[in-house]
């Protein structure tokens, strides 16, 4: 993929949304955005689906740089705060646009879908950025409990124009408070016979 038209074309679609909604950010009118051909935006991405893809991805990648530089923190719940407001950080220059986005996955299924695959895959991620373990059963439960936290403080979080986030930082403080709590409970869960506890890395 040419990174630099890629970029482009992104780019576009956030400045579509973030103006007019999403559903006018259509093929032709993020071609012409952009400035380049229909043909060479297919030749980048698919569908528009793909092109949101690909801008979660990018979320997710910065995401993980600032989430490694500020810290690990003392425990689990320290940890998860640093990545989910890193990732509310990564987002925050596209607010309007990924705003725009949620509100019209309420009406168009496909979008809905790619935020619901997208989002797992970003959980994923945040969880691994934490230092906590995210598979088999406890860490299907740990994933939907994280996804609950986002979910929980992404409209807070989308009208906080204050410099520090102070109203998202409370916010995601509180719904971790619930999620440690469901975390805690996982932990104890009974394990098959001739199973031993893994400690999270």
């Amino acid at each position: 993929m040419p990174v630099a038209m890629g970029t482009r074309a992104v780019a576009a679609a956030l400045r579509i949304a973030a103006a007019d909604g999403w559903e006018a950010a259509t093929l032709d009118r993020i071609a012409e955005e952009a400035e380049i051909t229909l043909e060479e935006l297919q030749d980048m991405f698919v569908s528009r689906m793909a092109l949101l893809d690909a801008f979660i991805a990018d979320i997710d990648h910065d995401m993980l740089g600032r989430a490694e530089e500020s810290g690990d923190g003392d425990g689990p719940r320290d940890r998860l705060f640093n990545v989910i407001m890193a990732r509310y950080d990564a987002l925050r220059p596209y607010r309007d646009a990924f705003t725009a986005i949620a509100r019209g996955a309420a009406r168009d299924l496909p979008t809905a879908w790619t935020l619901a695959w997208t989002t797992r895959r970003s959980l994923q991620w945040m969880l691994a950025a934490a230092r906590i373990a995210h598979t088999g059963l406890q860490g299907e439960l740990k994933v939907q409990a994280v996804g609950a936290v986002l979910v929980a403080t992404f409209w807070t979080w989308s009208r906080d124009e204050s410099e520090d986030m102070g109203a998202t930082m409370a916010a995601v403080d509180r719904s971790l408070r619930g999620c440690e709590r469901v975390m805690g409970w996982v932990q104890k869960m009974p394990r098959p016979p001739g199973t031993r506890a893994r400690r999270a890395r």
